[in-house]
């Protein structure tokens, strides 16, 4: 009798549920046998249910620990969750996530250091390789799929690799020197990447050929999509334009530390700054009109009563809203990247710590970069930039430094699909999936 295989996926929200929930729609037409159990975690609950599918979270895995292993990490949790909240993710999601990871990290370091590490690092300390070591014996998946995020996808792998179980990672972006998933040294059994360029990264930085396949990102199959932007055509003429001139605002919060800018502290308080600032620059045109739409992680803006201003909250489509603007600011979010692919004008902060680890415009991706000071006058140069200035831009992302004469974005694959050849992203993994299941049946 051959049993159904059975795959464990494990997604963040933002662009990494994004990316995992056309690869299970693909697995899914080509396996409709498939078993697939979705850890979705975090904001990606609300995501992955909106998109048909019925995903886990840890409170749903709560009862792998034992009672008093329970106790411990609901008290973690419960103390930990002041500053920890957000409305799309129910209380006893919150505390049980906050907690098993907690109280994972005090299990692999010890009580007193697990609280140092949370004290410096926050969130980005958890790895919570014991509990996920729990999952893969209780599911006993014959894959795993998780993507490039840190925490518990990391963690994922890991549990995958030790118990013989091969995974396959998605990776959104760049693997830029210096990025955490590129330095990382335990790999999954394959990596799936946007571009040749970003290959080569990952191979500079030390990860085996062999394990690496260029297939693009998943999330952005459905970007150049004839309905996608028929979608955004009418979404443009409802919001007053041409008349009226559109900036999308794609705000992020702001980490307390980076990598990239060793010894500096993040300002809490700069996606507020940065929202004042585009309120103030559009302000100064009564023709253009600012769209607010915050991250995943955070709550909704206030904005004021003024017709020049509107917000676009995160559960609505985004790629649509792309197709419709004239220019998208941000500072390293993934949104630049698929305004860039759309053909919107880019405007990169880069006042964030975090912005030398996303140097847009040496990418070829933003159109122009500046810190807020100069925001008024940068935004208004570049939408007094012709169309056909803008879209020679668009068309060619090497206009940057790159490696190797490559473009850094190296051509998303699939823009010109061989005959009888996958022609999506989330189609040329799915084949990759499926091909490590062989080697690993049910």
């Amino acid at each position: 009798m051959n049993i159904p295989p059975r795959i464990l996926a494990v997604a963040y929200g933002g662009g990494h549920i994004a990316m995992m929930l056309p690869l299970l729609r693909a697995l899914r037409r080509r396996r409709p046998d498939v078993d697939i159990t979705l850890l979705a975690l975090t904001t990606a609950a609300r995501v992955a249910r909106q998109a048909g599918e019925t995903p886990l979270g840890y409170a749903d895995l709560l009862h792998l620990l034992s009672p008093e292993e329970q106790a411990e990490a609901l008290a973690l949790g419960r103390a930990l969750r002041p500053g920890n909240t957000h409305p799309d993710i129910p209380e006893a999601e919150t505390v049980a996530y906050l907690g098993i990871n907690a109280w994972d990290l005090q299990q692999q370091i010890g009580p007193e250091a697990a609280q140092a590490l949370l004290d410096a690092r926050g969130r980005l300390g958890f790895h919570p390789l014991h509990f996920f070591r729990r999952i893969v014996a209780h599911l006993r998946p014959d894959l795993v799929l998780a993507t490039n995020s840190p925490r518990s996808e990391y963690a994922a792998v890991d549990a995958a690799s030790e118990a013989g179980i091969p995974s396959l990672a998605l990776l959104d972006l760049f693997a830029l020197p210096g990025d955490a998933f590129a330095a990382r040294t335990r790999h999954p059994s394959r990596v799936c990447v946007l571009s040749e360029a970003v290959r080569d990264n990952l191979i500079r930085a030390g990860w085996p050929p062999e394990r690496i396949a260029i297939t693009g990102n998943p999330a952005f199959d459905a970007l150049g999509a004839p309905q996608t932007r028929a979608a955004g055509r009418s979404l443009r003429a409802t919001l007053g334009a041409p008349q009226r001139r559109l900036i999308l605002l794609a705000l992020q919060p702001e980490p307390a530390t980076h990598p990239a800018s060793p010894g500096c502290h993040g300002d809490p308080h700069l996606p507020e700054r940065i929202l004042q600032s585009c309120i103030g620059a559009v302000r100064r045109h009564p023709d253009w009109t600012l769209i607010v739409r915050p991250h995943p992680s955070q709550s909704l803006p206030a904005l004021p009563d003024d017709p020049q201003c509107r917000v676009s909250a995160a559960i609505e489509p985004l790629h649509p809203l792309l197709h419709a603007v004239d220019a998208v600011i941000t500072g390293t979010s993934t949104v630049a990247l698929e305004a860039h692919l759309a053909g919107r004008r880019v405007l990169q902060l880069l006042d964030s710590i975090a912005a030398p680890a996303m140097p847009y415009a040496a990418l070829g991706v933003a159109d122009a970069a500046c810190h807020l000071t100069d925001l008024p006058q940068t935004l208004a140069t570049l939408l007094a930039q012709p169309e056909r200035e803008r879209a020679a831009a668009c068309a060619c992302p090497a206009a940057g430094p790159s490696q190797g004469g490559a473009s850094p974005l190296g051509g998303q694959r699939g823009q010109s699909p061989s005959v009888g050849a996958p022609n999506t992203a989330a189609e040329r993994v799915s084949e990759l999936a499926l091909a490590l299941l062989a080697v690993h049946p049910a």
